[in-house]
């Protein structure tokens, strides 16, 4: 008998600290994107959620919550989706209204931590429902539709795709001074599609115009939808040897990193499931891989070693080189089939002489104008 109420005692002990734990949640973080609004919650391990949604208002509610004063004022965010955001308790439960201005597809999972995000996070996203063709009943006869042909068959403008790295949820490398990579690189190659779009027969597109998450195949697929003539990836790497400085060029590699540090690199930069959901590598990609193959791949590559040589000419005129070739990489965003390719790691955020030059408006031009000028030099 006595045994059995040291069991029960113990048994509502627990019970009493498990609904007196709370489930903390550390920070708000909101990106809008052109195709999706994503929120993000830095929550602990086990949270419980759910997500109710109507046709304008979408409801997240979390279990036993606790919000810091700190993260409060996160909360009341507004885009081009979110028309205003209340937060109210039920009991135990927090609840957490999204007014939205249309009725959009949602999407939520969680994220474990990793070297940039201490916390498990709790992500949901807010995507547009793409618009369906109406057919009119009026008439019998099919409509014909004008196929509109790419626009680099139809001007014959070179079409060169910019992806600058990173974005959003991901900050890629973090500086001495805790610069941002995702905010140079989108500097830099903003200033670049600025300087291509000036010049006569070319057009440059960016795979991303804001702090948003773009996912790495995606990046791919923006290339191949626009008909790119070369792919350019701009990026900032950070290593924890301060001293370490100078630019670098990468081509892909199929067979992965061609060196220990090439290597590191490539862990780093394909890190796919980390900041955006779950994503299909384009290694486990049996149709894309086919026309790796098919597409002229010997060429691409071929290419893309001439447009390397040509930026790092123009990069060593601006100032050092940590590789004066071309290295080789695995990189998920250089397996654009049949398209010359190139990832350019500008300087060293993790020095802090180059960390400042980064920084500096003027830098940052001179860094575009190399890669424009190597560009040019490619065509000639």
């Amino acid at each position: 008998m006595r045994q059995l109420l040291i069991v029960l005692l113990s048994y509502l002990c627990m019970v009493s600290a498990y609904a007196d734990s709370k489930t903390t949640l550390y920070d708000f973080r909101f990106w809008t994107s052109p195709e999706r609004t994503r929120i993000v919650i830095d929550v602990e391990k086990g949270v419980r959620f759910s997500i109710k949604k109507d046709k304008k208002k979408v409801t997240l509610s979390v279990k036993n919550a606790k919000l810091l004063n700190s993260t409060y004022d996160k909360l009341f965010f507004k885009d081009k989706r979110i028309k205003k955001t209340n937060i109210r308790r039920d009991k135990n439960t927090l609840l957490f209204l999204f007014k939205t201005l249309g009725d959009y597809t949602v999407k939520s999972y969680t994220l474990k931590p990793n070297k940039k995000y201490k916390h498990h996070r709790l992500v949901v996203d807010l995507y547009d429902k793409k618009s369906k063709v109406v057919k009119k009943k009026t008439s019998k006869k099919p409509i014909k539709q004008k196929i509109k042909k790419p626009l680099s068959a139809k001007s014959n403008k070179k079409i060169i795709l910019i992806d600058p790295g990173h974005g959003g949820e991901d900050p890629g490398a973090i500086g001495y001074k805790h610069s941002r990579e995702k905010y140079i690189t989108l500097k830099i190659a903003k200033k670049l599609a600025k300087k291509i779009n000036q010049t006569k027969g070319m057009k440059a597109i960016l795979t991303r115009r804001g702090d948003y998450y773009v996912g790495l195949t995606k990046r791919i697929r923006i290339a191949q939808a626009n008909n790119a003539s070369l792919f350019i990836s701009i990026h900032a790497d950070a290593v924890e040897r301060r001293s370490a400085r100078g630019a670098s060029v990468y081509t892909l590699s199929e067979r992965g990193g061609s060196t220990k540090f090439a290597k590191r690199l490539e862990r780093s930069q394909n890190t796919v499931n980390q900041f955006g959901g779950i994503e299909n590598l384009v290694d486990k990609d049996k149709y894309l891989n086919k026309i790796l193959w098919d597409f002229s791949r010997k060429d691409r590559d071929i290419q893309s070693q001439k447009l390397g040589f040509k930026i790092l000419k123009q990069m060593s005129r601006i100032g050092y080189l940590h590789k004066k070739t071309p290295q080789k990489a695995g990189f998920v965003v250089l397996k654009t089939p049949a398209i010359p390719s190139v990832l350019v790691e500008t300087a060293f955020i993790s020095n802090p002489n180059e960390e400042r030059r980064l920084n500096n408006p003027r830098e940052q031009d001179k860094i575009a104008n190399a890669i424009y000028q190597g560009i040019l030099n490619y065509y000639k």
